[in-house]
């Protein structure tokens, strides 16, 4: 291939890029991608169960939410979790959270609850939420946290990943805004 047609090409390929990303700026005009906040505290819970009259433990809570979903705060065995409740469906993260979790016993380490989502003409619409999580090392005896990321997609919802260490925080919304295009 000579020269002056690759580097035709080139430019032609580079300007198309350019304008799909301009395209792309005027469809998200008047959209911004922004974090809204929840707690799972038990006083701000829509319900709750407590278990502790079983021998693991632990209680279940039913949580506000926005844009139509709840979060279900269970907890057990020196566990907890949230799952996922879009209209009468609940979404079990059990397994996908405990594997995230990365340690022994994975537990919610505080009450709240980033969600990720758009903004447009006053109306938010989530499309993730991140929460920290803690969990304890068995040979270093120390416990470590970690955000976990979950896709909220109704039925569908799933753990997408976990960001841990230096800059977690937009390592994780990162994660989150990524899962919003896909």
């Amino acid at each position: 291939m000579n020269q002056p047609k690759a580097m035709r090409d080139f430019v032609i390929r580079s300007f198309v890029v350019i304008a799909m990303l301009a395209a792309c700026d005027a469809a998200l005009a008047g959209e911004q991608l922004v974090s809204k906040y929840t707690s799972t505290a038990r006083q701000k819970s829509l319900s709750f169960k407590d278990h502790s009259d079983v021998p693991e433990g632990g209680f279940e809570a039913v949580c506000p939410g926005l844009g139509g979903y709840q979060l279900v705060h269970l907890s057990g065995d020196e566990r907890s979790w949230i799952n996922i409740r879009f209209g009468k469906q609940t979404v079990d993260l059990y397994a996908a959270t405990m594997q995230a979790g990365g340690g022994t016993f994975p537990h919610k380490a505080n009450d709240v609850v980033e969600w990720r989502g758009v903004e447009k003409d006053g109306r938010f619409t989530p499309y993730a939420i991140i929460y920290r999580l803690a969990a304890g090392n068995d040979e270093t005896r120390k416990i470590h946290t970690r955000l976990i990321v979950i896709k909220l997609d109704r039925e569908r919802s799933a753990v997408i990943g976990f960001a841990e260490g230096e800059n977690e925080d937009a390592r994780a919304k990162q994660l989150a805004d990524n899962a919003r295009s896909k």
